[in-house]
């Protein structure tokens, strides 16, 4: 299976825990009973959000101007976390790709402006975390 297959798991399995308060491991363990098969991607992101999920939200809630990631939507603000831990910690995901992976899961699972929005929010993130200015060179 393809990362992008594994990345809509791990949205899949992450929203169902913001919404219902499950941890990852207990709806990781539901997915395999249920549905088979579970991309190992899929699985470390989710451990990985989880892991780091306030460390997300701080840095989320920072970039997103106006909109803390208590207000965001459920589908908005687990794409974005799970992009941002991309982004943050998978070393062979360019930032550029975490985002237009991002963006294609707000197009399919979330509302008209979502995309603009997600796209948004995390371009900010990676102008502050990486320093990046003008035409993508560091600054």
């Amino acid at each position: 299976m393809s990362r992008r297959t594994a990345r809509k798991q791990a949205f899949f399995i992450l929203y169902q825990s913001d919404v219902t308060g499950s941890p990852g491991a207990e709806l990781v363990s539901r997915w395999r009973a249920y549905r088979g098969e579970l991309e190992e991607y899929a699985e470390r992101v989710v451990r990985g959000v989880e892991r780091e999920r306030e460390r997300l939200d701080a840095a989320l809630d920072e970039v997103s101007e106006g909109w803390p990631v208590w207000r965001m939507s459920a589908v908005d603000r687990t794409i974005l976390r799970l992009a941002l831990y991309e982004m943050l910690h998978v070393e062979d995901v360019p930032p550029e790709v975490a985002i237009n992976e991002a963006v294609e899961l707000a197009k399919g699972f979330s509302g008209e402006e979502a995309p603009s929005f997600v796209g948004g929010v995390l371009r900010g993130a990676e102008d502050r975390i990486f320093g990046k200015v003008g035409d993508g060179e560091p600054g």
